[in-house]
């Protein structure tokens, strides 16, 4: 079975940064919408599987990549969900945001697996609440995902920011957005007037849980290249890395 989930979008004043345009945080609030809604339009959101199979959608990794220009405040936009890769244990999905002509904005890859709330093991696909015949559909990301293995040293460590349970979601630890406003607020307000984010990347290593403290590290690692890595502890949480142009 081909199937896409598809909603029109209004860049409504709540999408946008401080410059007017799309945020990446934004934009990353409607994939995870997209997604979860993906889900429940074919009867395997958390809700269905927290019922029916005692787990939840977890998110392990995502790509961002800017095709087009990024929509300003009250610009017209059509997101696209659909399967693009799909293993016993993960699957890759992604929402493509499109103007109203049709044209190509930004493009985000989504890596889920699920998780087994009593075992905290993840759970194979085919154990799930999910349409087999779902069929896997072509991507407009073909690359896949990065190894993000930059070293940091004490002095990139930016700050260190609390977990608050308003920053834990459904799966009772810290939501994957949250992670990325962390790191955006590496940034002065310069970067955003400045700079236009042409890509992102992040990978979730470990959870973390209301209480928790983090460490948040930055580094430029190139040119309009920087990369993060938020540990608790010593060990590694999230890694990410973002580019700019």
């Amino acid at each position: 079975m081909r199937y896409t989930y598809s909603k029109n979008y209004n860049t409504s004043y709540s999408y946008v940064d401080r410059t007017g345009r799309l945020g990446l945080v934004e934009f990353l609030n409607m994939n995870q919408d997209m997604i979860t809604e993906f889900y429940g339009s074919v009867g395997s959101d958390n809700l269905i599987l927290r019922e029916k199979n005692n787990a939840a959608w977890i998110y392990t990794r995502i790509r961002i990549e800017t095709v087009g220009s990024l929509p300003f405040w009250n610009q017209k936009t059509k997101a696209v969900t659909f399967v693009c890769a799909k293993s016993a244990i993960r699957m890759e999905l992604e929402t493509d945001l499109y103007d109203e002509n049709d044209n190509l904005l930004v493009v985000a890859k989504t890596e889920m697996c699920a998780i087994d709330f009593g075992t905290r093991k993840l759970r194979r696909i085919d154990t799930l609440e999910f349409p087999k015949d779902l069929e896997v559909m072509e991507t407009n990301m073909p690359e896949g995902f990065s190894r993000l293995n930059t070293e940091f040293e004490e002095a990139d460590m930016a700050y260190m920011q609390k977990v608050y349970a308003i920053d834990t979601d459904f799966t009772d630890h810290t939501n994957n957005v949250r992670y990325v406003k962390f790191i955006m607020n590496t940034f002065d307000s310069k970067f955003f007037v400045e700079k236009t984010i042409k890509g992102f990347e992040i990978q979730f290593v470990r959870e973390s849980k209301d209480g928790d403290t983090l460490s948040i590290f930055a580094k430029n690692t190139g040119e309009n290249e920087y990369s993060y890595l938020i540990q608790k502890a010593d060990e590694a949480v999230v890694k990410a890395k973002l580019w700019a142009c």
